[in-house]
């Protein structure tokens, strides 16, 4: 199936020009693996997303990061060294709740048997040491949670395919697969932002993101500040009133940014709170509801720091050592803020728009698409442009 996006609709979010790809893979060195267990139609439709910041053979050089979490009903695990060291060192997998353990033991079993298989030394691994990042959003709307576990090997073959796969499969594909977005199929949704280092615009960053939906109520859908999720019920003469909430109904998303735009953690904490203007532009007062996690990590690829000293300490005392680092001037960085909330917004969008088709999942439950001919009716009315 071709991709269709948010654009197509006739909306593109911002005032950003996108990536050639409008993807996360358009960072360099970025590469993204998926694997999706189960048919439309199946009491399960199961996945995982394997996310490698950098070359596989450059993994272990620290990538600076900060996190915001707008509600905590949920996890991505790392996120102590994150706070702690300012950076991760390693993979990063997004899938299911149930899948949440055995995510992360495959990812530690990827990194223990890579080692192995490039000459690393346990010593020289335990100086890379960095915890697995693995996000998670619950599937309890679409699947039977009994059955939705992957195994590892499910998880190996993302890392596989990480190697080669050459686009981000949006919806209900990878850890998207068995995740809802105002009501609508939703799950894997990506898109990128370029921006321009100086006046000259000799040299650009890029700006990545890469999310899994699982939140939302339809009522609550604005798509350009129009309320798409309200319009359709009123044409559907559908009551919003009386919805049930908890977990399976408030759901979570998990939200991954990388840039190779020279940020520090302080700045890059900065930046994925920027990711949740990007939220709100869709979900409005709606998103992060009490049992919803709404969680989001920031990556920078672009210093390349040895954090392992050359002399080693005596009885708990050595030299002080240093590294030379790039930073983005604190003035321009706003236009980063607007990138990450641009690419945000329309990653949202797209993974609605990818699960247009609709989705029958456990006992026959059918969740219609998000009726992307109607919207982009809707939006030519009732969108104010300027």
């Amino acid at each position: 199936m071709a991709r269709i996006t948010i654009s197509d609709l006739g909306y593109t979010p911002g005032q950003l020009s996108a990536g050639p790809k409008n993807s996360i893979l358009d960072v360099k060195g970025v590469h993204v693996g998926q694997v999706t267990i189960g048919e439309d139609g199946e009491d399960v439709r199961k996945g995982v997303t394997v996310i490698l910041p950098r070359n596989p053979d450059d993994i272990y050089i620290p990538c600076y990061a900060g996190m915001h979490t707008l509600n905590g009903n949920g996890e991505v695990s790392g996120s102590y060294q994150i706070k702690d060291w300012g950076f991760t060192n390693t993979p990063i997998a997004l899938t299911n709740s149930c899948s949440f353990g055995i995510a992360f033991h495959s990812v530690w079993q990827w990194t223990l048997q890579r080692a192995k298989e490039k000459g690393i030394s346990l010593d020289d691994l335990s100086h890379n040491y960095g915890t697995p990042i693995v996000g998670e959003t619950a599937d309890w709307h679409l699947n039977d949670v009994y059955q939705s576990t992957l195994k590892e090997e499910n998880i190996m073959e993302a890392f596989k395919n990480a190697l080669t796969q050459e686009a981000v499969l949006e919806g209900q594909h990878g850890g998207g697969a068995g995740m809802t977005c105002h009501m609508f199929p939703g799950g894997t949704g990506t898109s990128s932002r370029v921006v321009k280092e100086s006046k000259d615009g000799e040299k650009e960053y890029t700006v990545g993101v890469l999310v899994q939906t699982n939140y939302g109520h339809n009522y609550d859908l604005q798509i350009a500040g129009v309320p798409i999720g309200k319009l359709l019920l009123n044409e559907q003469k559908e009551a919003a009133a009386n919805v049930s909430t908890g977990k399976a109904d408030d759901g979570s998303i998990v939200i991954i940014l990388i840039t190779d735009a020279p940020m520090l953690p302080h700045q890059l904490n900065r930046l994925a709170r920027h990711c949740a203007v990007g939220l709100a532009q869709v979900g409005g007062h709606g998103i992060g509801r009490n049992f919803s996690g709404d969680i989001i990590l920031a990556l920078s690829t672009a210093n390349k720091t040895n954090e392992r000293v050359a002399v080693p300490q005596v009885m708990g005392v050595g030299p002080v050592e240093v590294n030379q680092i790039e930073i983005l001037k604190n003035e321009s960085v706003d236009t980063m803020f607007r990138a990450a909330s641009e690419a945000t917004e329309e990653a949202i969008l797209n993974s609605m728009v990818a699960g247009r088709d609709g989705r029958t999942g456990y006992q026959g439950l059918h969740l219609p698409g998000l009726p992307i001919d109607r919207v982009k009716e809707l939006l030519a009315k009732h969108r104010v442009v300027v």
